[in-house]
């Protein structure tokens, strides 16, 4: 491709108008790779799909797609115009759930993310001290993995997230602040044949099944590695799930052994549901953060619980830096 045909389709890009069923249909295609398909998906004519599409490269002025005999192939071009698409659609989506939240008789809506050892001592005190604060403030909450939770983030489906980077993101285009380091513990059900125990080893550990997050998951890359840093094998036998819940009731009701944050596995000990193991597993993970995005402006809704979320968890836990 010529510099001149790229700064071409550079001033096109400037002008450019895109039309509603552009960005449906560049959403579709990227999508099912088909002209046919994609058509169909958004109740369009495969002719008024054909029309659309000619109309949007001959104003960029670069082809956005390769046609071949079994579909379509999005080029550099088509995958750039693919994500933009599907960003005007995600801030459609925001600004609708927003509209209704705010018609609904609320103060706006909060899509909040938070992995499970953020729970107990940041995530839960900073709602409850919203819901007292601001009362009409909706907020929604997804508890998952980091690595699962930061791509949410930057996709525009959540607007915070209670985490930290996962190993592959360098952080651009989002504003961290750190909070303090994350410990863990190795938990088990009370009646666990090692739960008397006053001292144990990690190889003792193996003999037994264990609960991990997946893996490709930092927690268990880290898990693993402290495993092979003392010298031991992967555990043998391994049941992948990032559910906090299915992890718990599994305990509960079995032998099994897993590796929870040090805040959750102390509410559920303080309760006699589990019991913390008198074993150390040294995991360097990363601290904690409060993670945004710096290419989106915030809403009235999310400066509130930004503000009620400082008065909560920063006194408690100091704010390292940004």
């Amino acid at each position: 491709m010529s510099r001149n045909l790229l700064l071409d389709a550079s001033d096109a890009f400037s002008r450019l108008r895109l039309k509603s069923q552009q960005v449906m249909l560049l959403d579709a295609l990227g999508r099912h790779a088909s002209l046919h398909r994609a058509a169909a998906a958004i109740h369009l004519t495969q002719p008024a799909a054909t029309h659309l599409l000619r109309q949007l490269e001959d104003s960029l002025g670069v082809p956005l797609f390769e046609r071949h005999a079994r579909g379509m192939t999005a080029t550099v071009f088509g995958r750039a115009m693919i994500r933009y698409a599907r960003n005007m659609l995600h801030g459609f989506d925001r600004v609708r759930e927003e509209m209704a939240s705010l018609a609904a008789g609320s103060a706006g809506l909060v899509r909040v993310g938070s992995v499970s050892g953020a729970v107990p001592a940041l995530l839960v005190p900073a709602l409850a001290h919203s819901k007292r604060q601001s009362p009409g403030l909706q907020i929604s909450v997804q508890v998952d993995s980091s690595d699962m939770l930061v791509p949410l983030l930057l996709r525009g489906d959540l607007d915070i997230v209670l985490g930290r980077l996962p190993d592959h993101v360098s952080g651009q285009g989002m504003d961290v602040h750190l909070l303090g380091s994350e410990s863990m513990a190795i938990a088990v059900r009370p009646g666990h044949p090692l739960a008397a125990r006053r001292r144990l080893t990690l190889c003792q550990l193996l003999e037994y099944s264990w609960v991990l997050h997946p893996g490709a998951s930092p927690m268990r890359r880290r898990v693993e590695q402290a495993l092979l840093d003392a010298g031991l094998p992967h555990p043998p036998d391994v049941l992948e799930s990032t559910s906090l819940l299915l992890t718990t009731t599994l305990l509960e009701q079995s032998n099994m052994v897993s590796v929870l944050p040090r805040d959750v596995a102390l509410h559920y000990a303080r309760r006699r549901m589990l019991r913390i193991l008198p074993v150390g597993l040294p995991l360097p993970m990363a601290p904690l953060g409060i993670i945004t995005r710096t290419d989106q402006e915030t809403s009235p809704a999310l400066q509130v619980f930004l503000a009620l979320l400082r008065e909560t968890v920063w006194p408690a836990h100091g704010l390292i830096h940004s």
